[in-house]
């Protein structure tokens, strides 16, 4: 085993438990637990987080430079072994995750700090290491390495989340809803499913006839019919089936026995999202008068002021993204047009955001009721992932070539 493995292992680990224990105890992440550096610049500018002072003591003193030891590692490899991408696969990856991460932040599911953690997990493995058994290619070969983290995370606390959210539904009788997670739009994974098979059954038969379209030729033409049959959705269903009737003629029922397979999948994304749904809209929301909400609560809604109207707006962050492109009305500095007074952002109610509310209430420009969010802590999650990653692999691509047959 290599030196530089065990240390990422060791400080990714240290990272993981203190930031997943005062995720969990106060919903807070230090910034000296994950990227010292960034701690010290913030207080010398007096950016300190006030809500972080609900922990005193030794906790949190204590400092893992995660993200600098990500750096210097990778920068010390790349230098000795003359390879330059890898001697900033540190920092590269570290963006990466920030990136990652930012996507979720800003669809309001993930705090700054859940960001931060992501980065710095990411800052010390851009790539995998020996112990893992199972990497995609890409990620072998380019310090991408932070999109299994992401995913092994996602992935490993599904099936707790599923389980939640169904018990839910059941504990509130919600039958309907329960049904909906199974069987709502559920003809559109057949469709996805062969849309996708359109694009495996025309590379081939473009192979075939001694034209070569193969790995990212594949993936690409794949995309391009994906889109096209968004739009025709009649014909992607018949070139789907045209595939289908072309791949049996070819392997026979193992062409059937694939595609089952691939049904399977794209099903189970269905039910994924499903789920994450009724957990964002049942389970972990709760509607409260103006007098219970707290400083640092998350709000379920944005309210807004646009002209002299308050507006409530209870859509999540993809679906006012997805009615923006519909209209092709986006305003990227603020999609609703006007001032908004509050938003589900992760980072919870500020004091005169929540004076501001009670205000609106009082003149009776706002009814008394508000959707407020169960916090959840995701640096456990994160962390989980960052395990998964650095001493088995990437369960999304051991999903893919299990779908594949491989």
């Amino acid at each position: 085993m290599e030196w530089y493995s065990a240390l990422i292992v060791l400080v990714g680990s240290l990272m993981g438990i203190l930031t997943s224990y005062t995720d969990i105890k106060t919903g807070f992440i230090f910034d000296n637990h994950v990227f010292p550096t960034l701690a010290f610049v913030e207080k010398a500018k007096g950016l300190e987080n006030e809500g972080e002072e609900v922990i005193a003591g030794r906790v949190e003193k204590i400092i893992i430079p995660a993200t600098e030891i990500g750096f210097i590692v990778y920068l010390y490899l790349g230098l000795v072994k003359g390879d330059y991408l890898l001697a900033i696969s540190g920092i590269l990856g570290f963006f990466i995750g920030l990136v990652l991460g930012l996507i979720l932040y800003y669809a309001g599911a993930w705090a700054s700090g859940d960001v931060l953690v992501l980065a710095a997990f990411s800052a010390l493995l851009p790539y995998p290491l020996s112990f893992a058994r199972v990497v995609a290619p890409y990620e072998a070969s380019y310090p991408l390495y932070p999109i299994a983290i992401l995913f092994n995370g996602v992935l490993a606390v599904f099936p707790f989340l599923f389980v939640y959210a169904l018990g839910v539904l059941l504990v509130r009788k919600n039958i309907k809803r329960l049904k909906d997670v199974f069987s709502e739009r559920a003809y559109l994974s057949v469709e996805v499913a062969l849309w996708l098979l359109a694009g495996i059954g025309l590379a081939l038969f473009l192979n075939r006839l001694g034209l070569s379209v193969g790995g990212a030729y594949q993936y690409v033409l794949t995309i391009v019919l994906f889109v096209v049959f968004g739009k025709y959705r009649k014909a992607g269903d018949v070139a789907g089936l045209v595939s289908l009737t072309y791949l049996v003629y070819l392997t026979g029922t193992d062409a059937l026995y694939a595609f089952a397979k691939l049904l399977a999948v794209v099903y189970s994304f269905k039910v994924f999202f499903s789920v994450v749904r009724v957990l964002r809209e049942e389970a972990l929301v709760e509607e409260v008068p103006v007098e219970e909400l707290r400083e640092w609560d998350i709000l379920g809604e944005t309210i807004y002021i646009e002209g002299d109207v308050v507006k409530r707006d209870r859509r999540g962050f993809f679906e006012v993204l997805r009615d923006a492109l519909r209209t092709g009305d986006i305003k990227f500095q603020n999609i609703y047009g006007g001032e908004v007074i509050a938003s589900p952002t992760a980072e919870g109610l500020k004091r005169e955001q929540l004076e501001k509310l009670k205000e609106l209430v009082r003149e009776g420009k706002l009814d008394n009721r508000f959707l407020r969010k169960k916090a959840m802590p995701f640096a456990p999650s994160i962390f989980l992932g960052f395990l998964i990653a650095a001493l088995w692999g990437d369960v999304f691509w051991w999903l893919v070539l299990k779908m594949a047959g491989l």
